[in-house]
């Protein structure tokens, strides 16, 4: 099977595992992405340090194991409240340079930048998920289109005609093309969910699309930095087409919580 056919096949399952949970409910979907925040850390991790260097990788994935239910938490209790999970994740951050200190590990200041990392770009956005089913579940779902059809665009329009690198420095494969071919495609489908789906108004679904289409194209630079920095193509193997976690979820760690910071905003 040629790349694109295993990336559309891979694709295929993880869209219908997504749905499938959305559709089940904001618990559901809890669950799904438990363990695929827990890889996304580890992948992060194996970015950020070289193999047998540093705090262990079983610390990291520790820190979003406890994070990201921590995040998660304030759509299944009312009463509970966010200072608790800014004294959680003080703590933590406590815990960990104690570690590190203990260890004689690398200098603490950049142990705890990595555990900052590991917490709040990985942990964090994938515990925000639930909070999307308080705008009710056609906004999640609607989300996840947003960032499918920004992704898929971008790679098909970028394939078919890219001519001009995006930011070569950073992804030598992302084109102008395709970012732009991106950006429509993710406005037309907004543009359809605001005609069927009345849980936002027309021009707050568009904001969604462009919000998505720029953030996400960031987050997937952003990821290119840290694999050009550490000298990889892929963050894993685990999705066959894709990569690694981190290769497929790139756009979402930083297109969850804006597109959840323009939700509250217009609430």
């Amino acid at each position: 099977m040629n790349e694109l056919g295993t990336r559309a096949l891979t694709g295929s399952a993880y869209v219908a595992l997504t749905l499938g949970a959305a559709f089940a409910g904001p618990f559901t979907t809890f669950l799904l992405f438990f363990p695929v925040c827990l890889l996304a850390a580890d992948e992060m991790h194996r970015l950020m340090r070289p193999d047998n260097e540093g705090t262990p990788r079983t610390w990291s994935i520790l820190l979003a194991a406890t994070m990201y239910p921590a995040t998660a938490m304030g759509v299944f209790q009312e009463d509970w409240d966010l200072l608790y999970s800014a004294m959680l994740f003080a703590l933590l951050l406590l815990v960990t340079v104690v570690l590190m200190m203990i260890k004689g590990d690398r200098p603490p200041a950049e142990g705890l930048g990595g555990a900052f990392i590991i917490m709040l770009l990985v942990s964090v956005p994938f515990g925000l998920l639930p909070y999307f089913f308080d705008h009710g579940k056609w906004v999640f779902v609607g989300f996840m289109l947003l960032l499918w059809t920004n992704d898929t665009g971008a790679y098909l329009v970028g394939r078919a005609i890219g001519r001009v690198k995006l930011m070569p420095s950073v992804s030598p494969n992302k084109t102008l093309e395709g970012f732009l071919g991106g950006v429509v495609l993710t406005l037309g489908v907004a543009f359809v969910l605001a005609r069927y789906r009345p849980e936002l108004g027309m021009y707050h679904w568009l904001a969604c699309g462009a919000i998505v289409a720029v953030t996400s194209t960031l987050g997937d630079l952003m990821e290119s930095a840290f694999k050009r920095a550490r000298g990889v193509k892929d963050s894993g193997r685990i999705l066959p087409g894709h990569g690694g976690i981190l290769d497929r979820f790139d756009g979402f760690l930083l297109a969850v919580p804006a597109v959840l910071l323009f939700l509250w905003y217009i609430d």
